[in-house]
């Protein structure tokens, strides 16, 4: 997806484990450009255990961008705390959606188990909600990348949290800062040993700036999609992780504008 003001790309695909099983992919994205030139991305990661979680994960993303949508079309928040509002507000649909989508079937809500993150570009102020164990970083304009929303661990390992959990919601924490940025990229767990540096989560720079790259230089959404979804199906990367993989990459279209007075800051947390 081209705009006049960012270039967007982004996949889903099935990770070899899922496909010997004969499980489709459970991961989901989607993303929207609004009528006002804000940005919004979200990303969504089913639980391998729950049996319906692929829908989940996409009742769970239509939401989040829906309701991000109308309350920016009500009025762009001007602080933080209008932000982190926003982003819990949206957190809260979703979670709502998937449990009418639950009981519209006589189902359990369990079976739908899914995270969410979403992330809103708008001006210079970038929020960013988590819930679960997916990852958002960022690129500011100097061409440093950051991370925004940091993947959630459980107390055990390999457990995750869920915006399905009877109280999914307290674990949402919320990314807020006035700071104008050049790029951003969304990604799901199955990425996360290629694209970070563990255990610090810090942002590969290999991985992730030749992605940027060729997001920011797609002359043909269709094509940059296709190119993606083969880099993320490809041997080498196969050979690291058999998860499914969600990635979506976001980078602004030349001519970059400058904001000399931008405000830099280390944003909030908070739930």
């Amino acid at each position: 997806m081209t705009s006049p003001a960012w270039h967007i790309s982004g996949v889903s695909v099935q990770g070899t484990s899922h496909l010997e099983k004969n499980i489709p992919c459970q991961d989901i994205h989607g993303y929207r450009l609004t009528a006002g030139g804000e940005l919004l991305l979200a990303i969504a990661d089913g639980a391998g255990s729950a049996e319906r979680s692929q829908e989940g994960a996409q009742a769970a993303v239509i939401e989040a961008i829906t309701s991000l949508e109308a309350a920016l079309e009500a009025g762009v928040p001007g602080d933080e705390a209008g932000w982190q509002a926003l982003i819990a507000q949206a957190f809260a649909a979703a979670r709502q959606s998937v449990v009418e989508l639950a009981a519209s079937d006589n189902a359990l809500l369990r079976s739908f188990a899914t995270t969410l993150a979403c992330a809103v570009v708008s001006g210079d102020w970038l929020a960013v909600g988590q819930i679960g164990d997916g990852a958002a970083i960022a690129e500011d304009m100097d061409g440093m990348l950051f991370l925004t929303a940091r993947p959630q661990r459980g107390e055990y390992a390999n457990e995750a949290y869920f915006l399905t959990m009877p109280d999914g919601l307290k674990f949402l924490t919320v990314y807020t800062a006035r700071r104008f940025i050049r790029s951003l990229a969304l990604t799901t767990d199955g990425l996360l040993r290629l694209a970070f540096k563990l255990p610090e989560y810090e942002p590969s720079a290999k991985f992730f700036q030749p992605l940027l790259a060729f997001t920011a230089a797609m002359d043909s959404p269709e094509k940059a999609q296709l190119e993606l979804a083969a880099f993320l199906t490809s041997a080498r990367v196969c050979a690291r992780t058999d998860d499914d993989k969600t990635l979506v990459l976001a980078t602004r279209a030349p001519p970059i504008p400058t904001q000399p007075g931008y405000l830099p800051s280390d944003g909030g947390r908070g739930g």
